[in-house]
């Protein structure tokens, strides 16, 4: 827990709902569609996501899009969502599946998740013009909530018999296209495919490819609007596959990334290794993840379902980052992030001298940049933190059945979660802030099946999930490091990825 801020414990609102009830021999049904979520970057400004303040869009180089599919078994349907931006708060996830439920209330459940594309519009609100300034375009996210709705109802609507191919690919080639930045340097390269071909004509409806790697290519001074390295993937996907492609991604904490130099891309053009923040590195990673989906159908498993479980689990979690609480009492959210305390809304926001921001930052930021920033604060006297207690979210566990074997799974996680809570391999340093603090559960060891799909970033965004024992956020730093490791001012605090894994595995061992 950041220090200054009462240890809370975790609150479970809402555990195990279970969705379904098996359905022997019920045929399964899918369907799919997607549209066209690219901002107009000619009627106003458009902030873009992911590196720094007022990064602004000056064209489109390809359409951002929201690609959804449908699963249908007897009364029971889930929807997909996956949608081309930074990423989506949990009230956004609500509004979105009060108008699906409007259009279609046969719906079960709807997960919505981002790419966590980083060349794209600001849709959480911390990136635009200066620091207490917000990015979000309170019309666009609006519209963009009615369009992942819409599209999901199509979707739905499109729904017909179908079967399933499952596939995974662990090849050797995966975690070189993984840079990770961060001890112990865990990656997750599993690769997860699952397809849902037409009964009537053979043909694929969607394909699903689950995957973990910050699609952030291009880098900080691209300008231009594109889905990254997912725009290239999902176009290999449609051309050998037809029918509708799906980009989800993983396990991206530790800052799994497309950049640097331990992904090494060689263009067949020039003979060369493409380099980062170009056009021809997006594209070569892209097709080649498309290449390695196909080719995991190839030795893909076909899979008869005949029944749905879906279950989730509300869960109120501390937020113990000061700077979240800036944000959110500066009104860099849009309203759009509400805290809670005890289980109830909490709305408080206090006035703190900016001279103890001005402190905060030094601390988080360094002082030397915090002394860059400093006119962007110039003139202020005051700022506002929000006081609240907790941040609510969401966790998701869909089981895939036929006669009750479990033959996929997918686990939703709310935010970036480090790989070593996914895989294992959670280590203690010295210097770590919390060096006895006990491990959470490890994600895999508690799925059941061969096709284990991890959904980051689904249904919300907390930032990094870290494990306590590596938490770090005051010196010393892990490993001796003479300056902080990247990861928790973008975190909501230690005890976020104890609440988010703890929930899942309640709900994987309600079986």
């Amino acid at each position: 827990m950041h220090r200054g801020l009462p240890t809370k414990a975790i609150v479970v609102l809402l555990a195990g709902i279970g969705l379904a009830v098996p359905l022997r021999g019920a045929p399964l049904r899918a369907g799919a569609a997607k549209s066209i979520i690219t901002p107009d970057v000619r009627s106003g400004t458009v902030y873009l996501a992911g590196f720094g303040q007022n990064r602004v869009a000056t064209g489109v180089h390809d359409d951002l899009y929201v690609r959804c599919l449908a699963l249908g078994v007897g009364e029971k349907t889930l929807a997909i969502c996956a949608a081309d931006v930074i990423g989506l708060f949990y009230e956004d996830v609500l509004k979105i599946r009060a108008k699906v439920q409007a259009e279609e209330p046969g719906v079960s459940h709807l997960i919505v998740t981002a790419t966590h594309n980083h060349e794209g519009p600001d849709t959480l609100g911390i990136w635009g013009a200066s620091l207490f300034q917000s990015g979000v375009d309170v019309k666009y996210l609006d519209w963009l909530d009615g369009r992942i709705a819409q599209t999901a109802v199509r979707a739905v609507r499109s729904m017909r018999d179908a079967s399933l191919l499952l596939g995974r690919d662990d090849s050797p080639l995966l975690p070189l296209l993984q840079n990770d930045s961060r001890p112990p340097y865990v990656k997750d390269p599993h690769l997860y495919v699952l397809q849902a071909v037409s009964a009537s004509d053979g043909k694929a409806i969607f394909t699903l490819v689950n995957w973990s790697d910050h699609p952030e290519t291009l880098g900080g001074r691209n300008t231009e609007i594109t889905a990254d390295y997912p725009h290239w993937l999902c176009q290999y996907v449609e051309e050998h596959a037809s029918g509708t492609a799906v980009f989800v991604n993983g396990s991206i904490g530790g800052l799994l990334s497309s950049l640097g130099s331990q992904v090494a891309l060689l263009d067949p053009e020039t003979g060369e290794v493409a380099k980062d923040d170009t056009w021809k590195k997006a594209a070569l990673m892209g097709a080649l993840l498309g290449e390695l989906a196909m080719r995991a159908l190839q030795r893909g498993e076909h899979v008869e379902v005949d029944s749905l479980v879906i279950r989730k689990s509300l869960v109120d979690v501390p937020l113990a980052n000061p700077v979240f609480r800036y944000d959110a009492g500066m009104g860099l959210f849009a309203n759009r992030r509400p805290l809670y305390t005890d289980g109830k809304p909490d709305g408080r926001v206090e006035e703190h001298p900016i001279a103890r921001f001005q402190r905060l930052a030094e601390k988080v930021l360094g002082p030397e940049t915090a002394k860059v920033l400093a006119p962007q604060w110039a003139g202020l006297e005051v700022v506002k933190y929000a006081a609240g207690g907790d941040m609510r979210t969401e966790v998701d566990y869909v089981q895939l059945l036929n006669h009750g074997r479990s033959v996929a799974e997918i686990a939703t996680v709310p935010g970036e979660i480090y790989p070593e809570l996914v895989n294992g391999g959670i280590t203690r340093y010295a210097g770590a802030d919390f060096p006895t603090a006990p491990f959470e559960p490890t994600l895999r060891s508690h799925l059941k099946s061969p096709y284990q799909f991890v959904f980051g970033l689904a249904n919300d965004e907390l930032g990094y999930l870290i494990p306590r024992a590596e938490w770090d956020d005051a010196p010393p730093w892990l490993m001796n490091r003479p300056e902080r490791w990247y990861g928790e001012i973008n975190s909501c605090g230690p005890d976020v990825a104890g609440a988010v894994t703890r929930a899942l595995v309640r709900l994987m061992g309600q079986d």
